[in-house]
């Protein structure tokens, strides 16, 4: 979590004993270049060439926290429910690719997928109870998309609502498999760590529960992530992923990832491109990968503006390269 502290205290440290003339500098140095790699997934700076004016296909990838239904649900007020998928109804994109997307006709605000097929006629959607194909009350992935999905492949992970969902979409001559994902989190909660300070009791008690959750959460993910790597592997079309890791870019799972495709954020971001809007706040943990022997990333953006769900939408645009 502190990895971007860290790179930036180790580089002030390596300059302030640069300019003293200090033996430590040299360490510093080491220890920077070693971190190169952390480093591009932390921070990075593209510009976008203007004169670049070949038409793509754009993926949004977004965490919507139920659509807040559990503000309805306690304080009857659907004012952020109604402006998160708003957003994510708006944003322009060809395929998106929601996690925690809540969905009830029974109540107009939570008409989520009636919604998003006003404008994407194509989408598949996986949700907690098999046997309930309208997905009344029930939370899920779901790939919405104006282009064909001639296949999908779902997998439900009973814990968290977690899951594997792909979808094989025809974009004009070209076929691509767009796999939606939400590993299972940790469940550690900074600000629960952060009160336990003061009670020596409720201190013990939190550390035993954080020892249970990463025990599991280690287990799980494993589990999820050898099986997302199937998915990949296996994939006929050229891939992209997309989703909710709930894990950092120094990670096990995103580690796994990389060796199979690219990263949006770190070939065309700018910044920090930070995705949880939470504390401690300066986390990326939602991210597209690519297939970079087929596919070109030529934008990608977070929003960092839109404050309706403990994640940012993010979006990048790309090309199909033909041999």
């Amino acid at each position: 979590m502190s990895m971007p502290f860290v790179l930036l205290a180790n580089g002030i440290f390596m300059l302030i004993w640069a300019i003293r003339l200090s033996p430590r500098a040299f360490f510093s140095l080491v220890l920077l270049l070693i971190g190169i790699p952390f480093i591009l997934r932390t921070i990075t700076w593209h510009n976008i060439d203007s004169r670049d004016t070949r038409k793509g296909f754009s993926v949004m990838s977004y965490n919507m926290m139920w659509c807040d239904a559990v503000t309805y649900v306690h304080e009857h007020d659907t004012t952020n429910a109604i402006n998160l998928v708003k957003k994510a109804v708006d944003i322009d994109a060809d395929i998106k690719c929601l996690q925690e997307l809540y969905n009830w006709d029974d109540f107009p605000q939570f008409r989520t997928i009636k919604k998003f097929r006003g404008t994407h006629k194509y989408y598949t959607y996986v949700h907690s109870t098999p046997g309930n194909d309208r997905g009344q009350g029930e939370i899920g992935l779901a790939i919405f998309s104006k282009y064909p999905i001639i296949r999908k492949q779902e997998k439900h992970w009973s814990i968290n609502h977690n899951g594997l969902l792909s979808a094989d979409i025809v974009i004009k001559r070209d076929t691509i498999r767009v796999i939606n994902v939400q590993l299972r989190s940790m469940g550690v909660r900074v600000q629960k760590v952060i009160e336990a300070k003061e009670d020596k009791e409720l201190a013990k008690k939190e550390a035993k529960t954080i020892y249970h959750q990463l025990r599991g959460g280690f287990e799980d993910r494993a589990i999820q992530v050898k099986e997302l790597e199937k998915w990949i592997e296996e994939s006929p079309y050229p891939v992209m992923v997309c989703g909710d890791l709930n894990e950092l870019p120094y990670g096990f799972a995103y580690g796994k990832i990389r060796q199979y495709l690219r990263n949006s954020f770190e070939d065309a971001g700018r910044g920090f491109g930070f995705t949880y809007h939470r504390q401690p706040g300066f986390l990326r943990i939602d991210n597209l990968f690519y297939d970079d022997k087929k596919i070109e990333v030529k934008r990608f953006k977070t929003f960092s503006e839109t404050p309706y769900s403990d994640h940012y939408p993010i979006w990048g645009e790309y090309l199909i390269l033909n041999d």
